[in-house]
């Protein structure tokens, strides 16, 4: 490799760097993946911090025995008729910074009622083996190729 070929590397290499948030964007927004590990702690009933749903008024973790019945399971996963689960969505809010939203109209209901944690990833790490991977690509693609 030619001195110029390393400057060009080089260049390329700090130019991706001065514009991670825009490839971290490019990787995180709409990614299904992220979504789907939301989507999977609330169907183990559990925050973006790990600990159980409990209703806000309620206090508690599980349904009310009625409801228990119909669903079939006492713990909430707020999923009803598939609504809110198909208005999640990831996108790439501030500099290095990432959020789930909610969509559709029963959102603000269920944030009331179970807080703003029930959108969020606990498991960092699951979420790094799918940005990470997304990442390298793009650097390879944008530096390298």
């Amino acid at each position: 490799m030619s001195v110029s070929q390393i400057s060009e590397l080089r260049k390329r290499s700090n130019q991706f760097v001065a514009d991670i948030d825009r490839w971290i964007g490019e990787v995180v927004d709409h990614n299904e993946k992220l979504i789907q590990l939301n989507k999977a702690q609330l169907k183990a009933s559990k925050t973006s911090k790990g600990s159980p749903l409990v209703h806000r008024r309620t206090g508690s973790p599980y349904y009310s025995a009625p409801y228990a019945r119909k669903k079939g399971y006492r713990k909430p996963d707020l999923f009803v008729d598939g609504t809110f689960y198909k208005g999640i969505d990831i996108v790439f809010d501030e500099p290095s910074e990432y959020k789930l939203i909610g969509m559709a109209s029963v959102t603000k209901y269920l944030l009331e009622n179970y807080g703003d944690e029930i959108l969020g990833i606990e498991d960092k790490k699951k979420a790094q083996k799918i940005t990470i991977p997304e990442l390298r690509r793009k650097y390879i693609s944008q530096v390298l190729s």
